[in-house]
C-alpha cells in the first residue's frame, strides 16, 4: 500500500462509524494493509487488554497522519 510501514506512529484525522470516538489518537502501524485488504491495522488506540481480546483497529490511508 505504501502510505505507511509498519512501526510509524500515526494520528487518526477520520473514521468509519465502527471506530467512532477515535479521532485524535496516536498509535503505532503493526499492519501495512497489504494483508488485510488495504485495511491499515494499528495498535496503542485501545488498552492492552482490550487488544489483546478485541485486536488492532483498522482504518484506511486517508484516515491517519503521520506523526
Amino acid at each position: 500500500m505504501g502510505a505507511f510501514k509498519k512501526g510509524d506512529r500515526v494520528i487518526v484525522v477520520a473514521a468509519d462509524p465502527e471506530n467512532a470516538g477515535t479521532v485524535g489518537k496516536t498509535g503505532t502501524v503493526v499492519d501495512d494493509g497489504s494483508l488485510s485488504g488495504g485495511l491499515i491495522g494499528v495498535k496503542g488506540i485501545d488498552g492492552r487488554i482490550s487488544e489483546a481480546v478485541l485486536g488492532y483497529r483498522g482504518y484506511t490511508a486517508d484516515q491517519l497522519r503521520a506523526v
